[in-house]
């Protein structure tokens, strides 16, 4: 499994090395006991602030439990067989995933800089790439535990997984140019957020619900 996809498989490895180089060279650019942002509010200012020895580091660290995680599950997973046959889809997943964390430790070491990114509509914008990959990759992943969605209907019958997923992966492209459109329409900064959430709920929603109409239609007698 881990021979598939090795270009792939490298990127997801290199990208959080490179995180943390970069947040080494930024710590090296900082004054002793400098503090950094970890946690940006609504409008996009920084609220929440750590010692640059850990904050430049955390999101990092966060992107290698994830990895690690992801690639270890086909090993863990009880259908790991459906798992590996998803590989490629799990591992572009897992490389989107892997560029928004990136981009928020960018914004991280830029804030710590001086510099004054546009969080909220930087945010709006990979989130909404996150989603336009997962919903490309979404009627791809086969039947399985972690990944993808996963309602009592969905894992209980693979028809109505594969029904669902194929409508999910359009409802999750149309969210994500709608968020990309958003931010480049430049929505208010303050306005990020809120869409952001309503767009995950309307996705949760309507996926959830088509799983269990299509298991209503598929139980009939």
């Amino acid at each position: 499994m881990f021979k598939q996809h090795p270009l792939r498989l490298s990127l997801a490895l290199a990208l959080p090395i490179a995180m943390a180089l970069a947040g080494l060279w930024a710590l090296t650019q900082l004054p002793d006991g400098a503090r950094v942002p970890i946690h940006f509010d609504a409008a996009g200012q920084a609220n929440g602030w750590a010692d640059a020895r850990w904050g430049l580091f955390l999101v990092p660290l966060l992107t290698i439990f994830t990895a690690g995680t992801i690639l270890v599950l086909p090993l863990v997973d009880p259908r790991g067989d459906k798992l590996r046959q998803s590989w490629r889809a799990t591992l572009n997943i897992l490389l989107a995933v892997e560029v928004l964390l990136a981009a928020v430790q960018a914004m991280i070491i830029l804030s710590a800089l001086g510099q004054q990114p546009d969080v909220g509509r930087w945010m709006l914008l990979m989130v909404g790439g996150l989603f336009a990959v997962i919903g490309n990759m979404l009627g791809k992943v086969r039947w399985n535990y972690t990944v993808g969605i996963r309602t009592p209907w969905t894992l209980a019958n693979e028809r109505v997984w594969d029904k669902t997923h194929r409508f999910g992966g359009v409802v999750f492209v149309v969210a994500g140019l709608t968020l990309i459109a958003a931010a480049l329409l430049a929505v208010p900064s303050d306005l990020g957020v809120p869409l952001l959430i309503t767009t995950t709920i309307v996705c949760t929603v309507l996926c959830v619900g088509k799983s269990w109409l299509v298991w209503r239609t598929e139980s009939a007698p």
